[in-house]
């Protein structure tokens, strides 16, 4: 048994996280998480409802553009 499982524990080739990749993950993060709490902000205020939702829309698009699509293509 101990035979079979060897190869779902082998090395990856492509070797360990770059810095890049690091932080692009920590930016993505807290631009989606802070997206989120602006569209929650949004329902509470009185005369900026509309920006705090468009901005909080646009922060997790962007905060989920970066590691779906800009990361891929930069090819980290």
């Amino acid at each position: 048994m101990a035979k079979q499982n060897e190869a779902l524990f082998e090395e990856s080739s492509q070797g360990s996280v770059s810095a890049v990749t690091a932080l692009v993950f920590v930016v993505s993060a807290i631009l989606v998480f802070g997206g989120m709490y602006l569209l929650g902000c949004a329902f509470e205020a009185e005369a900026a409802d509309l920006w705090f939702f468009s901005g909080g829309l646009a922060a997790m698009f962007v905060g989920l553009m970066l590691p779906f699509a800009w990361l891929p293509a930069i090819g980290k």
